[in-house]
């Protein structure tokens, strides 16, 4: 009868050592805590990352035949004079008629495409302003962006 210390050298080798009491089974399961941990370590760092690289600058090819898209957009501009003009055209539109020119502007869009881009000057009078947003909401404009200039320091910044 063998005992229980030398056990297993009967088979050519030696015995797993145990603790007294507890029993002794080997865990053959693959641990993979160590291994998300890294990898949410990498997730992360890629996700902080990957905005920074996407600020790149690209030298386009020029093109012979290219032609610049005309925008699809009605824009209302007031010059430093209080007249206003529609779409880039060089007559200025009386207050009186504004809003039929509104309207005659808007008549071949879709409800959901009634945006107004305003360019005015800033030394225009604020009530110059209201006059054309009034116009503008009488013509059944639902939304009104403004354009403005981005100054030279904030572009410097942006690039």
């Amino acid at each position: 009868m063998a005992s229980k210390i030398g056990g297993g050298a009967a088979y050519g080798g030696s015995p797993i050592p145990s603790v007294a009491g507890a029993e002794n089974q080997a865990n053959s399961d693959i641990n993979v805590t160590p291994m998300i941990d890294v990898m949410l370590v990498l997730l992360i760092i890629f996700m902080v990352i990957t905005p920074a690289l996407a600020g790149y600058t690209a030298v386009l090819p020029k093109a012979v035949t290219a032609a610049p898209e005309k925008e699809d957009r009605v824009t209302l501009g007031i010059d430093n004079e209080g007249r206003y003009y529609l779409d880039e055209e060089g007559k200025p539109i009386p207050p009186q008629q504004l809003t039929q020119a509104l309207v005659a502007a808007y008549q071949k869009r879709p409800p959901d495409d009634h945006v107004l881009y305003l360019k005015a000057h800033d030394a225009v009078e604020y009530s110059v302003v209201l006059t054309a947003i009034e116009s503008a909401r009488q013509a059944g404009v639902a939304r009104i962006g403004a354009i403005t200039e981005i100054p030279a320091e904030a572009q410097k910044k942006g690039k």
